[in-house]
This record gives structure tokens, C-alpha cells and sequence, in this order.
């Protein structure tokens, strides 16, 4: 009976200090632990997911945070002007560095270098893990959002914000851009690559995720139906999209393994959403263990599931 009841305890104890996503902005995966990392861009804080739970990574980040990279063993974070690093094991505070940018938002990484655009001044900075340095490496036309290091064609790739937002590819050994596409849709806000060489952007024009060849000659609409999609990610081990919706505060974790040969996307993937949980007899209920539950979509359906820890 006490061993119950310390149970009982601790999983109301879980429940009460429960996390939520206020302004999710950008989505990392380590494909170490298998863990997402996510920026709570409202309130300074870093969220990890684990598939089963939602918890505190570290708070009180400061201003934002926006962009996330992991290098190695350290979770970098895009602060305002300011880039910041924490240890992945404790959350430890391990770097604080000025860029003196204006607005420091997408970041990506090429060996030991991170590449981090600024929103507001247009410029694209490269900060050096070894030195702890950092130069100016271009100045856009646009404003540039989300940034992703194309590995296969050691390129930058910059999407950008405004109408007809263009796609710039950045030659880092001449520190010069050149425009890929003027996509036709607006406020694009992160890009990443699935483990075919495509590309996803993530648009605010038309709430929508499309995927590009790998020389852009094609795109398709490949999920509609979300709200506000930030920085996404793409998980290349299970074929998994992270995409945060920064105006409702949710997070998709959608399954695509549109790699596979036999994958049609003539048909647009249309996100639902939990609107409500209850119990087997219909009652709203506490996510406690053991307890089938049956939730709600907002298209209707239903499923049902148990929370098992």
C-alpha cells in the first residue's frame, strides 16, 4: 500500500509541473538519444521530447530563443543578439557569446563552424567553435530566415521572409549568395533535408510545408492545414518532420518516409489536432498511468491510446 501511494504521489507531482509550448519556434533532433529539442521562443525557455513526455531543457534562455543546432555534445541557441550554448547532459550554461547582431534566427553547422543568419540586418554570420570568433560572411537583398547546410553540395541554403520569398545558395568559399528560385510564396521560415537529398520549407503564406527537388526544379505541397510553421526539422533515422506551429503553441511530429519509391504525394498530408482527451466512460481525465484513454481530433476521429509511464 505505501509503495502505491508514493506512486500515486509521483505521478501527480509529473503531472503538476507539466510543460507546454509557448511560441514553439525551431525544432532540433539528437540522433543520439533520440530526443527533440524545442525553443519556447515566449519565454526563454528550451523544451526536450522524448516521444513520451515534454520537459525543461533549460530556462530563462533570454531573448527568444530562436534557431536551435546540436554540434557534438552542446545544443546552441540563437539569444537576440547573442549566441548561446548548453551541454546536453545538464543543461549547463557553456557558451554566451556576442555576434552583436540585430535578430539572430536560423543556424546551421558545417564541421566546426556555425552558420547563423540575422534576421533584421539581412547578414549571415560564421562563428568558429574552435576560436571562438566569429566574421561577417554576406549581406542579402532579403531578409533571411531559416538556414541549412547542404552537405552533398557544401552549400548554404538561406529561405527567406517577405512575398515571393526567394531561396539563396551561399558558395561559403567565396562568401558570395546567388539566388536558387523565387519560390512564390511568402514568409518562408525553415528548410531541412530528408535522407534523400529533398528539401522541405515551411511557408506562413498558406500555413504549408513544401518539398523541393534536390536541384529545386520541382516542388509539391506536401502538408497544409497548420498554423504559423517555424523552424522545422527532419529526423533522418525514422523519417520523421518536426514542424512548430508558433501561433497555436503545438508541435507536429509527423511520420512521411516519402523517400520510398511507391510514395504518391498527389495527395496533400492535412495535420490533425488532440481537441480533447477522455476516459472510457467519456470523462475529461488526468493523463495518469494505465488509464486507456480516447482522444478527440479536430476532423472527428478518434483513438484510442494508454499512457503507460
Amino acid at each position: 500500500m505505501k509503495n502505491l501511494l508514493i506512486f500515486f504521489l509521483a505521478s501527480i507531482f509529473s503531472y503538476g509541473y507539466a510543460q507546454s509550448y509557448n511560441g514553439p519556434e525551431s525544432v532540433e533532433y539528437d540522433p543520439i538519444t533520440g530526443e527533440y529539442y524545442i525553443s519556447n521562443s515566449s519565454n526563454g525557455q528550451i523544451l526536450k521530447w522524448d516521444g513520451v513526455a515534454l520537459t525543461l531543457f533549460v530556462s530563462n534562455v533570454g531573448s527568444g530563443p530562436h534557431g536551435l543546432e546540436i554540434v557534438n555534445n552542446t545544443l546552441y541557441a540563437c539569444s537576440g543578439g547573442r549566441l548561446k550554448g548548453f551541454d546536453l547532459i545538464d543543461g549547463a550554461e557553456v557558451l554566451n557569446y556576442n555576434l552583436n547582431g540585430s535578430f539572430l534566427n536560423g543556424i546551421s553547422h558545417s564541421n566546426e563552424a556555425l552558420y547563423i543568419s540575422d534576421f533584421s540586418a539581412k547578414k549571415l554570420y560564421k562563428y568558429d567553435l574552435l576560436n571562438n570568433s566569429h566574421e561577417l560572411v554576406c549581406t542579402f537583398q532579403k531578409t533571411p530566415n531559416g538556414v541549412y547546410y547542404d552537405e552533398i553540395n557544401d552549400r548554404l541554403l538561406v529561405v527567406c521572409w517577405g512575398n515571393n520569398a526567394p531561396i539563396y545558395q551561399v558558395d561559403l568559399s567565396m562568401s558570395s549568395y546567388a539566388s536558387i528560385l523565387n519560390t512564390g510564396l511568402g514568409n518562408l521560415d525553415g528548410i531541412t533535408m530528408d535522407d534523400c537529398g529533398f528539401f522541405y520549407v515551411s511557408a506562413w503564406s498558406n500555413n504549408s510545408i513544401y518539398r523541393y527537388s534536390p536541384d529545386f526544379s520541382d516542388a509539391q505541397q506536401v502538408v497544409s492545414n497548420l498554423s504559423h510553421p517555424a523552424d522545422i526539422c527532419y529526423n533522418q533515422i525514422e523519417d520523421v518532420l518536426a514542424i512548430p506551429n508558433s501561433y497555436n503553441n503545438t508541435v507536429d511530429y509527423l511520420s512521411l518516409d516519402l523517400c520510398s519509391p511507391n510514395t504518391s504525394l498527389n495527395e496533400v498530408l492535412v495535420c490533425k489536432r488532440i481537441t480533447e482527451t477522455k476516459d472510457l466512460l467519456g470523462r475529461s481525465t488526468e493523463l495518469l498511468p494505465f488509464t486507456p484513454l480516447i482522444d478527440v481530433y479536430d476532423d472527428g476521429s478518434l483513438q484510442k491510446r494508454i499512457i503507460i509511464e
